[in-house]
């Protein structure tokens, strides 16, 4: 029987007392219930400052699966100032596009190996090569360590090819120059403001560092805080056709800070232990790693392709996710926030 019901009827024997007596406990303890349940929602919610002040964070493409670690970093970052801040970023499809106009966008390496300076033999020869290590590569069941000398395999295979198109620099400039590849929007504001408050910028690259470099400067000029570690090519002085590559060849698991120890960059960052990290793979995470002393390592990861499947894996691995992002909104954002 409702309780509106027997107040109404007037009615109050000893049975009906004890109904109403339930029932009005049963309506205190649902208020109560109530309040309790609110309160302690008001009190468990967590109220991250930093990450609700910048709006580009509060979007659908923006992924953060431990916000109170992003958090802490971003307080970390910007309590401790852009003097101790360096930038580490990875090229392809991180820098530069995925896709435009719904097309697929070549890496440094494939904007060489689809341009009509390479013929059909060498071009039908690379794809060979990369159909069977590209899958290595990506083989769950190898260790980073059995992958290893695949990937140098790979590199210095693709390498000789490319040296045997006999490739000069006007050659280069002319493919990047009348290609239809582009940068991401907005990154030309997040390298102006890097260089305009003396923060370093390490462009890690496992792709041709002769093209990422001409590309960069087309797109958006040269800047002299910026770094570009990748696989440079080597020119004859007399004919400026390519005769080989210089240095140690870098690939996808050997691109980390370690291999500028003791060189004239690592002095420009040796008192920086705050890094924002861009890459758009997952072993681009690794990119800070081999350098001491680092303090706060904000991983920022572009996934731009198979989101469904690589999803969880990227969520692990980087402190913020931004799902098929062609801008670099949220980068200058955060850097808006340290600065």
């Amino acid at each position: 029987m409702a309780i509106s019901q027997i107040i109404e009827e007037s009615w109050l024997s000893t049975e009906n007392l004890v109904k109403l007596g339930v029932g009005l406990s049963a309506v205190g303890l649902g208020v109560w219930a109530v309040r309790s349940m609110r309160r302690k929602k008001s009190q468990t919610r967590r109220v991250y400052k930093l990450i609700e002040s910048i709006a580009e964070l509060n979007t659908t493409q923006v992924r953060i699966k431990d916000p109170e670690r992003v958090e802490l970093i971003l307080t970390n970052l910007k309590q401790s100032g852009k003097d101790t801040l360096q930038v580490v970023s990875d090229f392809d499809r991180t820098i530069s596009l995925c896709s435009y106009n719904g097309q697929s966008c070549p890496t440094s390496f494939g904007i060489i190996e689809n341009s009509e300076y390479i013929n059909e033999p060498i071009r039908n020869e690379l794809n060979k090569i990369f159909n069977y290590y590209y899958p290595i590569e990506h083989d769950h069941s190898k260790t980073k360590e059995e992958k290893m000398p695949y990937m140098v395999e790979w590199w210095e295979k693709s390498n000789e090819l490319i040296v045997s198109t006999g490739l000069s620099r006007d050659d280069l400039r002319h493919i990047i120059q009348n290609s239809m590849t582009h940068l991401k929007h907005n990154c030309k504001s997040f390298f102006r403001a890097l260089e305009a408050h003396d923060i370093p910028c390490l462009v890690f690259s496992a792709g041709l560092g002769d093209v990422i470099e001409e590309w960069i400067e087309h797109e958006c000029g040269l800047y002299r805080n910026m770094k570009i570690v990748s696989n440079f090519m080597d020119f004859d002085e007399e004919t400026n056709r390519i005769k080989g590559f210089r240095g140690k060849i870098i690939h996808i698991f050997n691109k980390n800070e370690g291999v500028l120890l003791d060189t004239d960059y690592e002095k420009t960052i040796h008192n920086r232990p705050n890094v924002i990290l861009l890459g758009d793979s997952l072993g681009d995470i690794e990119m800070a790693n081999g350098f001491p002393s680092l303090s706060n390592v904000l991983k920022i990861g572009f996934l731009n392709t198979k989101v469904d499947v690589l999803l969880p894996e990227y969520m692990e691995s980087f402190d913020i996710v931004l799902i098929q992002d062609d801008t670099f909104d949220v980068p200058n954002a955060i850097l808006s926030s340290i600065l």
